[in-house]
């Protein structure tokens, strides 16, 4: 196993929000194996098979974006159009053609410092083929959780455009696709509870319900019968309410809430993933494409709504993890956390040991701590400071290996 030395760095404590200054980190093969700072010396750099000067730089744990679909996440680029178009255009292409966009913007969360990502549905169960070929090697990467197909009622979210979860109605049929997905290696269920954005304006609205109370506590409590948390597309108060009261792990969206529904949230340790970045440019691109009406309609019924709920969960303390969504970007996600009232430390532990947390992961990513995966980035300037600093990144580290665009081509 490969020995590595990195010098030279401020290493960024993102539990106790701060700097650890003039300081080193030894990692072996994949692990963290030790590191120091102040007074603290490194070991011999002879001692090491490679030795990385980070010039000073501020040294981070790797970015976990708790909310994709890994192969359509390249819609988030500028010029793509509105969401509805084409997530459905590619969707609706062949296996083949998605995994190849797969692999690609796996590349580009990598290069841009998300070292982990977890994705929330895809059609065909993609996402899962895609971790697997990672996990073995055959592709290069981030980590990958994934959900397999979602799970929604006949002609609920994610049915319409394009099938990216399984329809059920009823007790049984909802126990049974809980039981198909784990059967099929999911690591984590999907529930689709909530009208969305991708069927706008003809097929659903965000604030319909799509799936009982009934039906949601039959699958959430056969999941957790099998060792398996859930989650849930739930953009309405009462969607959401019902999830909680069901026995939810976690809520994605959640774009009206209040503050009793935030104390039972909380009460329940239910986290909440809001993915503000992702609903705010499906609103601007429709705007940008001449379709003001509906982008208003999106920025008046979730949007704004939204901004206030994550405003009221911070306030309250709920665990909050940070993810984009199909057209969001995880940098600009933090910085409207830091405007919902996070300081940059907190709105950074979204991306980092709170995401960790909601994995259930936090023994190996999420911090920098011995035995702790070597997924690092190097950034020029204190992303404790501003969070936009972590847009200067000078390089990205996954199991101690160091990535750029030139060696990704190189690695076997």
């Amino acid at each position: 196993m490969m020995k590595t030395l990195v010098r030279d760095c401020q290493i960024v404590d993102v539990e106790a929000g701060r700097v650890m200054e003039d300081a080193w980190l030894a990692i072996d093969g994949a692990l963290i194996a030790d590191f120091g700072y102040g007074m603290v010396k490194p070991p011999a750099a002879d001692s090491f098979d490679q030795v990385i000067d980070a010039g000073g730089g501020f040294l981070s744990p790797g970015l976990i974006n708790l909310h994709v679909h890994i192969q359509r996440r390249h819609l988030h680029h500028k010029g793509q159009g509105v969401f509805r178009q084409g997530a459905a255009a590619l969707e609706n292409s062949e296996d083949a053609r998605r995994m190849l966009f797969a692999m690609r913007n796996g590349w580009d969360e990598l290069l841009g410092g998300v070292t982990t990502i977890r994705d929330c549905c895809s059609k065909s169960r993609l996402n899962t083929m895609y971790r697997d070929a990672v996990k073995e090697g055959i592709i290069i990467g981030p980590h990958v959780v994934s959900c397999g197909l979602g799970i929604a009622s006949t002609g609920g979210h994610e049915t319409h455009r394009y099938p990216g979860a399984v329809e059920v109605d009823g007790v049984d049929e909802v126990m049974k696709a809980v039981r198909t997905e784990i059967k099929h290696h999911a690591d984590f269920i999907k529930f689709m509870g909530s009208g969305g954005l991708g069927g706008l304006p003809e097929h659903e609205h965000p604030y319909w319900v799509e799936l009982s109370y009934d039906e949601l506590k039959a699958g959430v409590d056969e999941a957790h019968h099998r060792m398996k948390t859930c989650t849930i597309h739930a953009m309405g108060f009462e969607a959401v309410r019902i999830a909680v009261e069901a026995g939810i792990d976690g809520i994605e969206h959640g774009t009206n809430l209040n503050p009793e529904l935030v104390a039972l949230m909380k009460e329940r340790k239910v986290y909440y993933v809001p993915t503000m970045s992702g609903i705010a440019t499906v609103a601007d691109r429709e705007a940008e494409s001449g379709s003001k009406d509906l982008a208003e309609f999106i920025r008046t019924l979730v949007v704004r709504p939204q901004f206030e709920s994550v405003k009221l969960a911070h306030a309250q303390g709920l665990l909050i993890g940070a993810g984009t969504d199909t057209l969001g970007d995880l940098v600009t996600e933090l910085e409207m956390f830091t405007s919902c009232g996070m300081s940059p430390a907190e709105a950074l532990r979204t991306a980092t040991s709170n995401a960790a947390r909601i994995l259930k992961r936090q023994d190996s990513i999420g911090s920098i701590a011995r035995g702790k995966l070597a997924d690092l980035i190097l950034v020029d300037k204190n992303p404790l400071e501003a969070i936009d600093n972590l847009r200067h990144l000078r390089w990205v580290m996954k199991e101690g290996i160091k990535l750029t665009k030139e060696n990704l081509a190189k690695m076997e």
